[in-house]
């Protein structure tokens, strides 16, 4: 089965989407197919939900972040024209769907839309670490009264709020496409990354337990 896998790089000096679209650039569907990190399943020779995952992290996000960037234009007054647009991270999304073997939204609208990817793909974005994300991921603790949960020091616990209820990957695209161009991307400036890979936007362990703020 490896014989069928070839060192195909990927076109790194353009978009993975097809223009200002959210579908998929040909030259990098033809290099996803032949990548076993991205085409294998969990499992299969080796491959770890990690690879996956800092695949897209590593290479095509900061492909398509140059991309964006490119194509802005700064206005006097520090208006934004041709930044990020809705169909960037849909388009995103669905690369996460078709690598993590999940059901594209082709296939089923109804399901895809509820299969709590947009968080997965937040958490390995350059927008990961964006405060404004804090209340979409996370929902206080409740005691039997509805009423939040307090530690030792009066702060509210926090716990990870379920991906996967309806509305709430309407609710991420909208806040998203608001503050995508609030600021600069950390680690991106100019049309020029750190590095591909770099750990700006590398992996970095996520709390599992409860939060206090």
């Amino acid at each position: 089965m490896y014989g069928n896998f070839q060192r195909v790089s990927y076109p790194t000096h353009k978009s993975p989407m097809d223009c200002d679209t959210a579908h998929r650039e040909s030259d990098w569907v033809q290099a996803a197919s032949f990548d076993r990190i991205y085409v294998l399943q969990v499992g299969e020779f080796g491959v770890t939900r990690q690879q996956k995952l800092d695949l897209l992290q590593k290479i095509f996000w900061p492909a398509l972040a140059r991309w964006v960037i490119s194509r802005q234009q700064i206005l006097p007054g520090g208006t934004i024209l041709g930044g990020w647009w809705r169909a960037d991270m849909q388009g995103m999304m669905d690369w996460y769907r078709e690598c993590l073997h999940m059901t594209a939204r082709w296939e089923d609208a109804i399901i895809a839309h509820t299969d709590g990817i947009w968080r997965i793909a937040l958490e390995t974005s350059p927008w990961r670490d964006w405060p404004e994300f804090f209340l979409l991921l996370n929902e206080p603790v409740l005691d039997g009264n509805g009423q939040p949960v307090r530690d030792a020091t009066g702060r509210i616990v926090y716990k990870k709020r379920d991906p996967t209820t309806d509305g709430m990957e309407d609710a991420f695209l909208d806040l998203w496409e608001a503050i995508a161009d609030s600021r600069p991307l950390v680690g991106f400036s100019n049309n020029i990354t750190s590095k591909d890979g770099a750990m700006l936007l590398g992996s970095q362990p996520h709390a599992t337990k409860d939060l206090c703020v």
